[in-house]
């Protein structure tokens, strides 16, 4: 009889645990926005032939990490890094950047670890070149370049250029392109804040349908090879 009270009164904390955790037990918001709830701390939040990139989490911390070389932190909340060049804190949208030869201990709060590749396959590169402006460049090296991408509300990007990039998205806005949709209609790119995503070269012309959020992405993108 004490054998069968045992078992009813453990089973009976497994189910009141179970609902008290709710639908995201063991998941950690990545910063402040329901919409990351699904990416749990310490995952890999996007992994291809070009880069890893960890969320909440570093898998490249060390000088030299095998098969990997620049490694680029970007804040999506206040965060302090430890690293072999100081301390460096940023802020959200910031970004530090490590070259090969370069350490940093794992920070504690909400950014991604994007970890560029060695032996990745050929760039590809757009069908024309055009720089894209109202952009700032906040880090460049021989092989990166890393700029914030902004637009106020309502405003047009011209006709521009991207090679391979990662795009690290801040704002909630919807953009489109008014080449293919004249009535200002929405595109496809909605930014949802605190994803990120790999993205092939394109020539496009960008609007911020928003009427009060400015777009604010971060871009991490391949230099391509000058042409001889």
């Amino acid at each position: 009889m004490k054998k069968l009270f045992f078992l009813i009164l453990i089973s009976s904390f497994f189910t009141v645990s179970s609902f008290s955790m709710g639908p995201f037990a063991g998941q950690k918001m990545i910063g402040n926005h329901p919409e990351s709830m699904a990416i749990s701390a310490d995952s890999v939040a996007l992994e291809n032939e070009f880069v890893k990139i960890m969320a909440n989490s570093t898998a490249c911390s060390n000088a030299k990490t095998s098969g990997f070389g620049t490694r680029v932190i970007v804040a999506l909340e206040q965060i302090t890094i430890e690293s072999s060049k100081g301390k460096i804190r940023l802020n959200r949208g910031n970004v530090a950047a490590f070259l090969i030869g370069e350490s940093y201990k794992t920070p504690v709060g909400a950014y991604f670890e994007v970890a560029f590749k060695t032996n990745h396959p050929p760039l590809k590169s757009p069908d024309e070149w055009i720089e894209p402006l109202k952009n700032t460049i906040v880090y460049e090296d021989n092989q990166i370049r890393v700029f914030e991408e902004r637009l106020a509300p309502g405003d047009t990007r011209e006709l521009h250029s991207h090679a391979q990039r990662v795009v690290v998205r801040l704002n909630n806005v919807q953009l489109t392109d008014p080449r293919t949709k004249p009535d200002g209609s929405p595109g496809g790119g909605i930014q949802v804040p605190n994803t990120v995503r790999f993205a092939e070269p394109m020539v496009h012309v960008v609007k911020n349908l928003s009427k009060d959020t400015p777009l604010f992405n971060v871009v991490i993108e391949y230099k391509l090879p000058k042409k001889s």
